[in-house]
């Protein structure tokens, strides 16, 4: 507005491009606990190697005083089975090969005032609880399951040994199920995990388990003998959102067939044509903008600053990229939102814009202020969106890739 009233020629734009250094390097734990899914089960991804996830969660009681006065010497177990809901729409990340299940007993108790990251190994007891021979299970979450004359949302169903079922139903009546507090004293938990041996590249994937529907339980199928013998009873023993719950995960980069991430990590200070990025405590890219002060000339302001990450070819169909990427700087060694971000983490853009196969952020205010000193030139850190929630991975195209590099884009309006 009004630029046609200004003597001489109308405000210039010119657009340039800021040099650029990249590298990939190693995430720290990220923290599971808390959040609004965990996950379970393990693939093998030719360019990072295996992932594996184990879901570590209390049970809670639905009601306090269980058995309370009443004669539970014949209570009689039918079955005892693990149910596992699916988070939807997202139900999981890679294949839906067979995997076999393994639930073992915590050996100590969890804490809801300690926070959990994706290191963290609990201590269990050894002995598995599935039920001989039933642990290997092919996940179905697009398919209802049927229990008894009930169609449920889709889960996993693992069978439990009997024993823990006793062990239950041994219970009722005690101090053991008086309430919350003494529950999970007397039975601290258990850990899911899986135990598929040796897999073949892209074999396996990640569940997506909803934790906190009431939907993930240990049903116990029982009998009262001396009362109504013929009528099928339930004891239901929740995750909840109330309780403990978080997703450990392990690695070994060693299984990867494609060389380039050991070498990626092994040499930060190489040309970059390529990037790699995992969530759950995997791998992250630091970006580096080595001109930016050269850039800082008179007569010119910027305007724009856009940075561009494309992602590298074609990819495996199940393991896409994240939906979104997150940019931060550094703060005294933790993460901090850029200038750009006052309208949220997201505020600057980083969704994956599947017609270019890439994402795009708006960064003017973060290089606004390192040019101007305001900020010091400590770069950026590329990181994928959802770290603590999915299995996500992303190869990206580094600054030096030779047909569709990183860039930042700078437009300056010149005067």
């Amino acid at each position: 507005m009004g630029l046609d009233l200004l003597p001489g020629e109308q405000l210039g734009l010119a657009t340039d491009t800021a040099a650029l250094h990249a590298f990939t390097f190693r995430d720290t734990a990220v923290q599971t606990s808390g959040l609004t899914r965990n996950l379970v089960g393990a693939y093998v991804d030719p360019d990072f190697g295996m992932l594996k996830a184990s879901l570590v969660a209390q049970l809670r009681l639905i009601a306090n005083n269980i058995g309370q006065g009443q004669d539970n010497s014949r209570l009689e177990p039918d079955s005892i089975v693990l149910s596992l809901a699916f988070e939807t729409p997202t139900t999981h990340y890679g294949n839906l090969n067979a995997q076999r299940f393994v639930v073992q007993e915590l050996a100590t108790a969890l804490s809801a005032d300690t926070v959990y990251r994706s290191n963290w190994r609990p201590q269990v007891i050894e002995e598995d609880l599935v039920a001989p021979h039933r642990g290997e299970i092919t996940p179905s979450p697009f398919t209802n399951a049927v229990v008894g004359t009930d169609t449920v949302a889709p889960q996993i169903r693992i069978p439990l040994r009997m024993s823990l079922a006793r062990t239950f139903l041994d219970a009722f009546g005690t101090d053991h199920l008086r309430d919350n507090a003494a529950f999970t004293s007397f039975f601290k938990g258990i850990k899911v995990s899986v135990e598929n041996g040796a897999q073949a590249p892209y074999q396996g994937g990640i569940m997506y388990i909803n934790t906190i529907g009431g939907g993930s339980k240990v049903t116990v199928y029982y009998r009262n003998l001396l009362n109504e013998p013929d009528q099928q009873r339930t004891l239901d023993l929740i995750m909840s959102s109330s309780g403990v719950r978080y997703s450990m995960v392990e690695r070994d980069r060693t299984l990867a067939l494609e060389p380039g991430l050991e070498a990626a990590l092994a040499d930060t200070t190489a040309p970059a044509t390529t990037l790699y990025l995992q969530t759950l405590g995997g791998y992250r890219s630091a970006l580096r903008f080595p001109d930016l002060a050269a850039h800082a000339q008179q007569g010119r302001i910027l305007s724009k600053a856009e940075l561009v990450v494309p992602v590298k070819g074609a990819y495996y169909p199940y393991y896409t990229p994240p939906g979104t990427l997150l940019l931060f700087r550094r703060n005294d060694g933790a993460d901090a939102f850029l200038p750009d971000q006052l309208n949220g983490v997201t505020g600057i853009g980083g969704e994956f814009k599947t017609t270019e196969q890439a994402y795009h952020f708006n960064i003017t205010r973060y290089v606004n202020q390192v040019m101007n000193g305001t900020l010091p030139d400590d770069g950026i850190v590329l990181v994928a969106g959802s770290a603590g929630v999915s299995a996500n991975r992303a190869i990206l195209c580094g600054p030096d890739h030779p047909d569709t590099p990183m860039r930042l884009l700078l437009t300056f309006t010149t005067y």
